[in-house]
């Protein structure tokens, strides 16, 4: 079925399970079957979208041997990505959305359908477990690099994070939010998203029913790949929440996350020290993340910024 064909136009709730994916067509056929598994066990009518961000198009030919639909989005970034999902729906669809990299626990599926049923937020977002991989270095493990709150199922957020999530189509758009397509590469387009739901009088529900297990890459278990990911969340955090429609209000935000970071950089510089004195690796680990962090406040208020999820010139260009 095409991404502009949904079925049951004019029906009762439908689930469009949607995968953004970026060239990674070898995790497509588990995680794929995993879905339908979940589907199964459902009690509305679902199909199943694949997003594909690539300029070759690499999740065109497993979707075609998976029988799943295809949407190619040419604008690079997650949030283009993530819009285009979004766009691709019927107002009566309930569009959840699940990393490519992670995959489905039993009742995963359920559990977001049951928590929009029972509190009809706009968003329901499910639990991330992270799993580091055997012999992954203690100090990394521990510092809370990677991880996630689980939290009761109803409470309201205040914040958003859409690895694993489900959007009411229909309250989105009437709410008239969309997500920030210039932030698609730098990183926090979902925490943005998050923040103008809310202003717009959007509720965020959680589900600690929903659980999408992440395998941590190897990759990503090194202290380089860790350092540069924390100082990132730092400058993006400078950047969203620095926004202002006036040059003075600009400069005064920055201002206050400026000196925020120069204060917190020393102070967790020596909570650090006495934790290593202490032998506490993972407390150690902690105050290191929360430094690296704290930089990133410094050079996100200085507009010296990374991009996250920067890709080599010649994919950004395509």
């Amino acid at each position: 079925m095409s991404a502009a064909d949904p079925a049951g136009a004019g029906a009762g709730p439908a689930v469009l399970v949607a995968v953004p994916t970026f060239r990674r067509a070898e995790l497509l056929p588990d995680l794929i079957e995993a879905i339908r598994l979940e589907m199964a066990a459902i009690a509305l009518p679902s199909r199943i979208l694949l997003v594909d961000n690539d300029p070759d198009r690499s999740a065109e030919e497993p979707a075609a041997v998976l029988g799943v639909g295809h949407l190619h989005e040419p604008v690079p970034g997650i949030a283009a990505t993530r819009q285009a999902a979004l766009d691709a729906a019927a107002d009566h669809e309930l569009v959840v959305m699940i990393d490519d990299d992670l995959v489905p626990e039993p009742g995963w599926l359920g559990g977001l359908v049951d928590a929009w049923t029972q509190h009809r937020p706009a968003v329901v977002m499910g639990y991330v477990r992270y799993v580091w991989p055997e012999g992954t270095d203690p100090w990394v493990a521990g510092g809370g690099f990677l991880r996630r709150s689980l939290i009761p199922t109803g409470t309201r957020l205040a914040d958003l994070k859409t690895g694993n999530v489900l959007v009411d189509v229909a309250q989105v758009r009437a709410l008239d939010v969309r997500f920030d397509v210039s932030l698609g590469l730098s990183g926090g387009s979902d925490v943005q998203f998050g923040r103008d739901l809310i202003d717009h009088g959007g509720v965020i529900v959680a589900s600690a029913e929903s659980v999408a297990r992440d395998d941590i890459a190897a990759a990503r278990t090194t202290r380089a790949f860790v350092r540069r990911r924390a100082i990132c969340q730092g400058q993006v955090r400078a950047r969203l929440y620095t926004r202002a429609d006036s040059t003075g209000a600009r400069i005064a935000k920055r201002a206050g996350f400026l000196v925020g970071g120069l204060v917190r950089v020393p102070a967790f510089a020596a909570g650090e020290t006495l934790a290593r004195v202490r032998g506490d690796v993972a407390a150690s680990a902690t105050f290191r993340r929360r430094r690296w962090f704290a930089q990133g406040r410094i050079q996100g208020a200085l507009g010296l910024d990374e991009f996250e999820y920067a890709r080599p010139a010649a994919a950004a260009s395509a």
